[in-house]
């Protein structure tokens, strides 16, 4: 059986969904076979940031509705056949969607990919809540702003809440200068402040906004630190012990 890991965030704007399409790239990089499953209902982007707007025929609402199975739905990335997208309905609000429903269809998807990548809307509201039923991991993307991480200590507090969900964070946009010139606070400490288990960083980039305009993922933009930074958070996903950066950790506390 796979794993469903939801990628979420207290609010927009964190690199959400910039994660979720990378990492399952990364892991379907490493030979696993992965699926996206867009949970934006009405706002769906994960086929923009892949460069697949062009491809989806079906989407999660018709299979849900029967009008197509999952397989015939799931679409393969042009680049990369282990991974495969499953987008959200455009035209359908998060009301519209069965919470059963949809734990069901994330069931089935577990039968026959290694992960199921679940890109959740920001926030708490019920569209998070449609899909969280039948998760067994939730990564929790978050920028240093206090204000990313105030909304990030909210939807912490909800994990606490379903205790079988393994949750972890990463951090995006992690500035290296700001941090040595104690402006920005290290990710070890972050990670302590909200109480949960540091999954990895990924340095800020002017090159990733530069591939979001040309609908690539942070694992095909320019910067080579953004890239294995992003291998290294994937790893360590599928259990292997990769080490930490020194400057993370929580020693010399400001």
């Amino acid at each position: 059986m796979g794993r469903a890991i939801l990628i979420l965030s207290g609010k927009g704007g964190t690199g959400k969904t910039t994660m979720s399409t990378s990492l399952a790239l990364a892991l379907a990089q490493m030979g696993r076979s992965v699926l996206i499953f867009d949970g934006d209902v009405g706002l769906r982007c994960c086929d923009l940031l892949m460069g697949m707007e062009d491809l989806i025929v079906y989407d999660a609402g018709d299979v849900l509705e029967g009008r197509c199975t999952l397989t015939e739905a799931a679409t393969a990335h042009p680049k990369c056949g282990r991974l495969r997208l499953l987008s959200a309905p455009q035209m359908a609000t998060p009301g519209d969607v069965s919470k059963k429903a949809v734990s069901s269809l994330i069931e089935e998807a577990k039968a026959s990919y290694d992960y199921i990548f679940i890109d959740c809307p920001a926030g708490v509201g019920r569209g998070l809540k449609n899909v969280w039923q039948a998760a067994d991991d939730a990564i929790l993307v978050a920028t240093p702003d206090d204000a990313s991480l105030r909304a990030a200590e909210r939807v912490s507090s909800l994990l606490f809440e379903r205790r079988q969900l393994h949750a972890s964070l990463l951090l995006n946009r992690i500035d290296r200068f700001l941090i040595h010139v104690k402006e920005e606070k290290r990710p070890g400490i972050i990670a302590a402040q909200l109480d949960l288990p540091l999954i990895g960083g990924i340095p800020e980039s002017y090159d990733v906004y530069r591939g979001i305009l040309m609908h690539k993922t942070a694992l095909e933009c320019d910067c080579g630190s953004v890239r294995r930074a992003v291998r290294r958070v994937a790893k360590r996903l599928d259990g292997k012990d990769i080490p930490f950066p020194h400057f993370y950790k929580a020693q010399n506390q400001f």
